[in-house]
């Protein structure tokens, strides 16, 4: 099976890993997340959206030019979807027939997609559908009403952990005004966060904000001296790169180099 249908089915399979041990609304954030994720690649990719296809061609590519969550989350929605559009139990009887036809065989896309519709006639016809759930409708609001000045009050995020906050961060307003980034990051230490997918999120709320204060701070340079994973320096290279319109070595510092 090619990537981009593989990693679909890795973060399907997680985030039912996830719903079985943490419950559904914990699965849903999750979908959250990903949708918010899915959507911003989009963005990234909106003049060559030929390589966000599930079925690709990347021949003459260099794939560290193209990596992205797309073939993770983009790959979950289309079985998601298919999940959603004939019922769970439906699906995971496809998904065993699936198992026990293709186990230890090579297939390609065009095969899954055969062997799909046989399976699940009239499933093209799929609609699109967002993740909805209490958790993620209380953050998206709670992220409204930092527009209108307002951060929201210990006691409503008090349970919170990494992935609220990074869907709260994500539904921010971009740029925003210095003087709330500084009050929300004052109240509740995200630049500090252990979690790299919180930190990652408030970094890129200040620079797309030019919260520079933040950002270049010598005695703050830890913000992006350890950050895990190529894919977290590369945002921060692009954000900087589309703000200041061209490369230099000023950009260098802001990364903590």
């Amino acid at each position: 099976m090619l990537f981009r249908f593989t990693q679909g089915f890795t973060t399907y399979a997680e985030r039912r890993i996830v719903e079985a041990v943490q419950g559904e609304d914990r699965a849903t954030l999750n979908i959250g997340i990903g949708w918010r994720g899915l959507v911003k690649e989009m963005e990234r990719f909106k003049d060559n959206m030929a390589i966000t296809k599930l079925k690709t061609n990347q021949e003459g590519i260099d794939p560290d030019d193209v990596f992205s969550r797309v073939p993770y989350e983009k790959g979950f929605q289309f079985l998601w979807r298919i999940e959603i559009q004939i019922g769970r139990p439906a699906f995971d009887e496809f998904l065993k027939k699936y198992i026990a036809t293709c186990k230890f065989k090579s297939i390609d896309t065009d095969m899954f997609i055969d062997f799909l519709k046989a399976n699940v006639p009239g499933i093209e016809n799929e609609i699109d559908l967002k993740p909805v759930s209490n958790i993620y409708s209380k953050i998206v609001s709670l992220a409204n009403e930092f527009k209108l000045g307002k951060l929201p009050r210990e006691d409503e995020v008090a349970d919170w952990k990494g992935q609220e906050w990074e869907l709260y961060l994500q539904n921010l307003p971009k740029p925003g005004e210095a003087s709330q980034i500084s009050a929300l990051d004052a109240r509740y230490r995200l630049s500090e966060s252990k979690d790299y997918e919180v930190k990652v999120a408030f970094l890129e709320l200040a620079i797309l904000s030019r919260y520079w204060c933040l950002v270049s701070s010598p005695e703050r340079s830890d913000l992006t001296n350890n950050l895990p994973s190529a894919r977290h320096v590369m945002a921060h290279i692009a954000l900087l790169y589309d703000i200041s319109g061209a490369p230099s070595q000023s950009l260098f510092p802001l990364l903590g180099n």
